[in-house]
């Protein structure tokens, strides 16, 4: 199957009903199609759709091609200066967006990141402008410690390496951190959460 869900182009062609996108334009896409006439389609939450049908998801192929279609609606022009490579990542920036909003991070708290791949990373970028300046960030691998170094973050951690949860909880006096951001799907991070997170009023997402 063809891979790719993160994608940043240039319109080629457009329908006789288009009227927001012209040939020529530089474009992000949102990976999906939904059926528009559901519950959660018509209360904007159409990400939750049971008919969505989502690129690179077997047996979808994805958009790691020359040319796809795509429905209008889900195409949005990038601003003038952004790059297609640019615009790829906004589909990748808007979950940090996402997660960062749903954890209700406010400046002056703390958080971990488990994970620092792509979704780990532009996490941290969400959590920063949302005036978080207290960001940890694990992985297995340096080179991604060193871009979430170079992003900002406060300290990171090589998992293989370090004990995370003792070091956590030695720079935070044993209390933990507010928000805990599990991103790297592994069963080994999400048992970590609950020795990272602060009693009571911290929350852990996976």
């Amino acid at each position: 199957m063809v891979l790719g869900h993160e994608v940043g182009g240039e319109i080629t062609e457009i329908g006789s009903t288009v009227t927001s996108l012209q040939v020529g334009d530089l474009v992000a896409v949102e990976p999906q199609k939904t059926c528009g006439k559901c519950a959660f389609c018509k209360t904007g939450r159409y990400n939750l759709c049971p008919s969505v049908v989502f690129w690179a998801t077997p047996p979808i192929d994805g958009a790691f091609s020359e040319y796809v279609t795509h429905p209008a609606d889900m195409v949005y022009k990038l601003p003038e200066g952004m790059d297609t490579s640019e615009g790829a990542l906004m589909e990748p920036l808007a979950i940090g967006f996402h997660v960062s909003n749903q954890a209700e991070a406010k400046t002056g708290e703390s958080a971990i990141i488990l994970g620092a791949g792509t979704i780990g990373l532009v996490t941290l970028l969400a959590l920063k402008a949302r005036g978080i300046t207290e960001v940890y960030i694990t992985d297995l691998v340096n080179y991604r410690l060193e871009m979430a170094e170079k992003l900002g973050a406060r300290q990171v951690f090589n998992a293989r390496n370090v004990d995370v949860p003792g070091a956590i909880s030695e720079m935070t006096g044993g209390r933990g951190v507010d928000i805990v951001f599990e991103m790297a799907g592994s069963s080994a991070t999400t048992q970590q959460t609950v020795d990272l997170v602060k009693r009571e009023i911290g929350r852990a997402h996976v």
